[in-house]
């Protein structure tokens, strides 16, 4: 199913990508649109790394790819803390236009970015894993490092899709939170590592259908 999954993974995300190259931003902030491209981006070559690992023998050159998606991880993904305060600031939240909101996040999203840098990927070692076809290159022992990012950036997205679900906006995000928050806690039941890439991929729509929502109510309201 993995060799299946990446590939139709890989597609889905650049379809996703070329959406929000083309949804209007009329109300939407520039910094929002760049940061989700810079998370599809980011997925887009998750997958294309692990779908090619079906055709590519282990190799040194192979292993450094491996190691991208990694780096990548450690700073694109605390981005979603940014993303999840721009959609609450879009809504017209009075505290998330304080100058003293916007330097908190900030300093979260550095202090991730740096923290995953230095506890994860400084000391990362990978190993060759052959598994359901697929050749991937997996970290050598696991870090509990990388789950102070992960529930730091869930807990920003859950909080942020509650508040526009309060304040009349889109309920994607909300959605796409809980299923990625679920799907995660599933996946290693299913033992289809796959799976997990799907529900990113569900929670990267939620969040580029959140914002074409509310491009549209921005589109609307002028």
């Amino acid at each position: 199913m993995n060799a299946i999954l990446y590939p139709i993974l890989t597609v889905a995300n650049a379809v996703l990508l070329g959406w929000g190259i083309t949804i209007r931003r009329c109300g939407v902030s520039w910094s929002l649109i760049v940061m989700l491209l810079a998370v599809t981006a980011a997925l887009l070559w998750d997958n294309l790394v692990l779908g090619a690992g079906a055709w590519v023998q282990a190799s040194e050159g192979f292993e450094r790819v491996h190691f991208t998606r990694f780096l990548l991880h450690a700073c694109i993904t605390p981005l979603l803390v940014p993303v999840s305060y721009e959609f609450v600031r879009q809504t017209g939240a009075e505290w998330a236009n304080r100058p003293a909101a916007a330097l908190t996040v900030l300093l979260v999203t550095a202090g991730l970015i740096v923290w995953e840098l230095a506890a994860s990927v400084s000391r990362l070692r990978l190993r060759p894993v052959f598994e359901h076809g697929i050749l991937t290159y997996e970290p050598a022992g696991r870090s509990w490092a990388g789950g102070v990012m992960i529930a730091v950036v869930m807990a920003a997205l859950l909080a942020a899709g509650w508040i526009l679900l309060r304040r009349g906006g889109p309920s994607s995000l909300l959605a796409g939170s809980l299923i990625m928050l679920i799907g995660s806690a599933l996946v290693p039941l299913t033992g289809i590592p796959s799976l997990h890439n799907l529900f990113e991929f569900i929670l990267a729509a939620s969040l580029w259908a959140a914002a074409d929502r509310l491009a549209f109510r921005a589109r609307h309201s002028l």
